[in-house]
């Protein structure tokens, strides 16, 4: 059985569900915002009956992909797949061997799955390398005025 995640609102409060009433319960999580490790609570409901969760800080909800992209730093390309997708951001994994430091800026460019298969170009900052395969990245401008922004309106909810 897999653990369900809750989302932490702007407000720095979780709203859990109980999977057995349905019973709704809101509560300030905000002790938990800064652990740099997954939070995992558990949770008695008024019914008595105890069930797990898993706090999801993220600013926003990520989708998995798999499209094809090329990041570019320093004019030096690393071909790879985009893995996870948000407004926010992405995680790229390289085919090779990448040496990139996280704050540094880079350009990634992808193809996405939607009927036109558009092509994505934009600037991004490595927040975190998880290997030397695999980068955290943060795109510089969160505005989506192209056609990523149309895939996020009409493709980002809908499942594979």
């Amino acid at each position: 059985m897999t653990i369900p995640k809750i989302f932490v609102s702007s407000e720095l409060a979780a709203t859990f569900v109980c999977e057995a009433c349905g019973n709704c319960s809101t509560r300030d999580v905000s002790k938990f915002i800064r652990h740099k490790a997954k939070v995992q609570l558990k949770y008695k409901c008024k019914c008595g009956h105890i069930f797990s969760v898993i706090l999801e800080r993220r600013r926003g909800i990520r989708k998995e992909v798999n499209f094809k992209g090329v990041l570019t730093q320093n004019r030096k390309q690393f071909p790879g797949v985009i893995t996870d997708l948000s407004h926010n951001g992405i995680q790229f994994k390289t085919l090779e061997k990448a040496l990139i430091k996280e704050e540094s800026m880079a350009e990634v460019k992808f193809t996405l799955d939607n009927p036109n298969r558009s092509e994505v170009r934009k600037r991004i900052r490595i927040r975190k390398a998880f290997s030397e395969y695999s980068l955290g990245c943060e795109f510089e401008d969160t505005d989506h005025f192209d056609d990523l922004g149309k895939y996020f309106l009409f493709y980002f909810s809908q499942k594979k």
